[in-house]
């Protein structure tokens, strides 16, 4: 396993990453979940979302907790990646859903690390099409290209 700690800042520090990672553990980590966790006016969480009313509703609530999951960061290896990732993830009644995972989660989950990947994949498919008119950048373009053929090739062995 990777060596991994999360990342803290000025606004999440370690409380606030145990809260979230509680919300995650205990009803699955969405931005509905960790909403209704901070609603209580004595968690840590609460004075990070904005509660006026007059100011903001669910909405904008809904997007600070999205934000925050976001900031949640880990540090592997001295770099600093992202801690938290939005995955599909399937439910005991067979239907899915979308949730937040830690990342060595993740990792750990072909599934979800084969979305992780084809949406990195997809990112990049983009960039390279927004650049491949740029003749400096076509090895770079090429690269993705045969990354993306070489990863589907293998995924579609896996599945026979």
């Amino acid at each position: 396993m990777m060596k991994q700690k999360y990342q803290t800042t000025k606004k999440i520090n370690q409380k606030v990453i145990n809260e979230i990672l509680e919300v995650e553990k205990e009803k699955g980590l969405t931005a509905e979940n960790l909403l209704e966790k901070a609603k209580n006016k004595n968690n840590v969480l609460h004075d990070l979302f904005e509660w006026s009313n007059a100011n903001a509703g669910d909405k904008w609530r809904l997007h600070q907790a999205r934000m925050l999951i976001n900031e949640v960061k880990i540090i592997v290896e001295d770099k600093v990646l992202y801690g938290i990732e939005n995955v599909r993830v399937t439910l005991s009644d067979g239907n899915s859903e979308r949730f937040y995972k830690p990342i060595y989660e993740i990792l750990s989950n072909e599934n979800q690390r084969q979305q992780l990947i084809q949406r990195a994949i997809s990112h990049q498919e983009y960039w390279a099409n927004q650049h491949e008119i740029y003749e400096e950048l076509k090895p770079i373009v090429t690269a993705i290209k045969k990354t993306k053929a070489s990863l589907e090739k293998k995924w579609q062995k896996k599945k026979k």
